[in-house]
């Protein structure tokens, strides 16, 4: 009988550790192979909107819009840029999706004009994952005008990357338009922002006066408090006075500042609205 236990317990422990290996291939061949059908955990890359980005001596730049549309397999760029490009130096794009990283993707500027791009990237593969999009800067040569275009791009450098991700992008069908239509598109959105820092500067020197009330109010209780105050204090009191006069005049001067910036946006919001005039002509 004893002999039947331990031939039984034999087996029952030969039995636990067969399961236990089987368990252990089982759970190494899902871990090793879990990568084949399994998102890899790819860190998010994606440049901020609206967000401004130096360049040092190459100027900045702001993107303001990044849409993909998958219909199309097209994405669309808007660029707001200050000092990259001038009446020497050109400015051109080049795409490459994380997928294809050997595929440059065509692009095309469909709107350049006051420093405002719109790109295009075509032929945007539907599992691009990450796209990258190179500001390419290149020297204007009035004396090699007839050259082969590869020779100019040679001369050409990046400058700049920016990047945006699948699973972030902004979604939304991308309208066929021109030039005229794009301009006037821009050109509204030019004067609503216009608008609206006149409406934040006024707010800020309407807040201004407030504070510059304030002040007075102290100082005309400062001035009344000196009648009943020792020599000692009322040095400390006009040393007071005069500091937050002081103060006043910091605000008068950041408000007239205010002044002239109102003055000139409002003259740039009429240029725009001429502008907006003419091209509906």
């Amino acid at each position: 009988m004893a002999k039947k236990k331990k031939k039984n317990l034999k087996l029952n422990m030969s039995t636990l550790y067969i399961t236990l290996a089987f368990l252990f291939i089982l759970g190494f061949g899902f871990f090793g192979t879990s990568k084949l059908f399994m998102a890899e955990d790819i860190p998010l890359n994606q440049t901020e909107l609206n967000a401004e980005f130096d360049l040092k001596a190459n100027g900045n730049f702001t993107i303001k819009d990044w849409v993909y549309d998958p219909e199309q397999n097209m994405m669309e760029v808007t660029l707001v840029t200050n000092g990259i490009e001038d009446y020497m130096t050109k400015l051109d794009f080049t795409a490459v999706s994380r997928e294809r990283l050997a595929a440059e993707l065509p692009t095309e500027i469909v709107y350049d004009e006051s420093g405002i791009y719109i790109i295009h990237i075509q032929n945007v593969p539907k599992d691009f994952n990450q796209m990258a999009l190179r500001f390419n800067k290149g020297e204007k040569s009035y004396d090699d005008l007839f050259v082969e275009d590869e020779a100019e791009e040679e001369q050409n450098k990046v400058i700049s990357t920016i990047y945006t991700d699948q699973r972030v992008v902004n979604e939304e069908a991308i309208p066929d338009r021109n030039f005229t239509e794009y301009a006037l598109e821009i050109t509204g959105e030019l004067i609503a922002e216009a608008e609206q820092n006149i409406k934040e500067l006024e707010d800020k020197r309407g807040m201004m006066d407030d504070v510059i009330a304030e002040i007075r109010k102290e100082i005309e209780q400062l001035q009344v408090d000196l009648l009943y105050q020792t020599v000692d204090e009322q040095v400390e009191t006009n040393n007071d006075v005069f500091q937050l006069e002081k103060n006043i005049e910091d605000y008068e001067k950041e408000k007239a500042t205010m002044a002239d910036d109102i003055q000139n946006i409002r003259a740039k919001v009429e240029r725009l609205k001429q502008k907006q005039y003419d091209l509906n002509i």
